[in-house]
């Protein structure tokens, strides 16, 4: 069973990393896999149970992937310093467009989630 959902995980992250060399688009390999399985868990394609211990275990310890990128701010900070305006104004604007963008595709999932439970209780009960 976990095995089952490291692979469709991983799955999605290969299809990731092929569509992103295969287009030459400049979004990062692993964004594409993430909207792939996002897309995948939305349409139905993946049932939620088929990623969910995985995905519990993975969110349980993301901390610990952040250890080393923070350990490089640390050692570079005299740097990051000097340019922190360069650096936080791309960044907070990236991030507000990311929540806005992350909303707006989260909305119109559970609206076609809704127009499709609406479509399936309209057509059973003209059924009767």
């Amino acid at each position: 069973m976990i095995l089952k959902q490291v692979v469709i995980i991983l799955s999605a992250l290969f299809l990731g990393y092929a569509l992103s060399l295969g287009l030459q688009v400049p979004i990062p390999a692993n964004v594409i896999g993430f909207a792939i399985l996002f897309a995948a868990l939305c349409f139905g394609i993946v049932k939620l149970r088929h990623v969910d211990k995985v995905s519990d275990f993975i969110i349980k310890y993301l901390a610990v992937f952040f250890v080393t990128p923070t350990i490089g701010i640390m050692q570079y900070f005299d740097l990051i310093g000097k340019q922190f305006f360069s650096i936080v104004l791309p960044l907070m604007l990236s991030i507000l467009i990311g929540f806005f963008t992350a909303a707006k595709v989260t909305e119109l999932c559970i609206g076609l989630g809704e127009r499709r439970r609406r479509k399936k209780g309209l057509g059973g009960s003209d059924a009767k």
